[in-house]
């Protein structure tokens, strides 16, 4: 007998995914944060677990599909969100991790056609999920905006009195750049929760074309209300007593980095009114060195970072789609730190 894979919920299955995932990560997890990631949301199909088996049915390597609402040209769609890819560091370099990926898409095709499948992929598993069959239309690209410019500026003069001399001017002209960017009916609102007007303002911003994950209110409540690890906080812009814009981020990262995870915006106009009140927070925030976003590099935020001063990075990864009618690989998606399986 050879390597199988086995297909499972993941109820009943939680200690050995966490033992199996923590075995392959560098930050191992808890129980609690399992549970929230496998939460079966309502109207989706429940999660999938595909197990690489060994020959004496050892279990050496898992992947996991989670059903999450995404926006597909303006129909909302149960999308298979993969995530968890993990292989025991004794059968690595043998082909096995294509073997379970193959397996997982055909299973998908089979079982679920008419759910698209999404992945934010590490390296190796991009590799073996191309030969599966998934398409990479695009990659992640960082947008980060300087805060604090002190460390920069410290390693070129070595100086800390003209390193403050150089830095407080530069802080002072950013500020005042952003300043120019706001309307002055323009508020940022910050909230641990989003109100009714918040949900009904993303319901009205739902694309008609191109593919985003959903913002709904199961969708909000589930990945940054509960989330077990990080207290997300939700910037509210509003203009005449109207919600223009929200923006999710958080910013208890190490090194001070604050990170925008999702926006949206009723017109480009708002969302660089939006940004540049949020770089204003930023700027009077104490302990934040930058402003970081993740995003696609076709996403329609894109031009605004960079009018407000965002500096692009180079491309730390890419996202692949796949669907058994190529619906998914045809649209132009819009991809955030929001995505991320995590």
């Amino acid at each position: 007998m050879g390597f199988s894979v086995a297909v499972t919920s993941s109820q009943g299955f939680e200690r050995e995914i966490l033992r199996l995932r923590n075995a392959n990560r560098d930050r191992p997890e808890t129980s609690q944060y399992i549970n929230w990631r496998y939460q079966h949301l309502a109207g989706a199909p429940p999660p999938q677990v595909f197990w690489l088996l060994a020959p004496q049915g050892e279990r050496i390597g898992m992947a996991s599909v989670v059903f999450r609402p995404y926006w597909l040209n303006g129909t909302r769609v149960q999308t298979a969100v993969v995530g968890d890819i993990s292989l025991d560091a004794r059968w690595r370099g043998r082909g096995l991790g294509r073997l379970l990926l193959q397996h997982m898409t055909a299973y998908l095709d089979e079982h679920f056609p008419q759910h698209p499948g999404f992945v934010i992929p590490t390296e190796a598993a991009r590799h073996a999920l191309a030969k599966a069959g998934w398409s990479a239309p695009g990659t992640l690209v960082p947008h980060v905006y300087l805060i604090d410019v002190t460390r920069y500026v410290r390693a070129i003069v070595r100086s800390a009195w003209l390193t403050a001399v150089i830095a407080r001017p530069l802080r002072w002209a950013a500020r005042a750049f952003a300043r120019l960017r706001t309307p002055r009916a323009g508020e940022l609102i910050l909230s641990d929760t989003p109100g009714e007007a918040v949900h009904e303002f993303l319901r009205s911003v739902a694309p008609s074309e191109g593919a985003m994950h959903d913002l709904g209110a199961q969708t909000l409540r589930w990945r940054y209300q509960q989330h077990p690890n990080t207290p997300f906080v939700f910037a509210t812009y509003t203009r005449g007593g109207e919600v223009r814009g929200v923006l999710v981020f958080e910013e208890t990262s190490l090194e001070g980095i604050c990170h925008v995870y999702d926006l949206a915006a009723r017109a480009p106009a708002d969302m660089r009114a939006m940004l540049a009140l949020f770089l204003l927070r930023s700027l009077d925030t104490p302990g934040i060195a930058s402003v970081r976003m993740l995003t696609d590099d076709r996403h329609p935020a894109r031009s605004t970072l960079r009018v407000l001063g965002f500096s692009p990075r180079r491309a730390e990864a890419v996202y692949q789609v796949h669907s058994r009618d190529g619906s998914a690989e045809r649209c132009t998606w819009r991809v955030t730190q929001g995505d991320k399986d995590t």
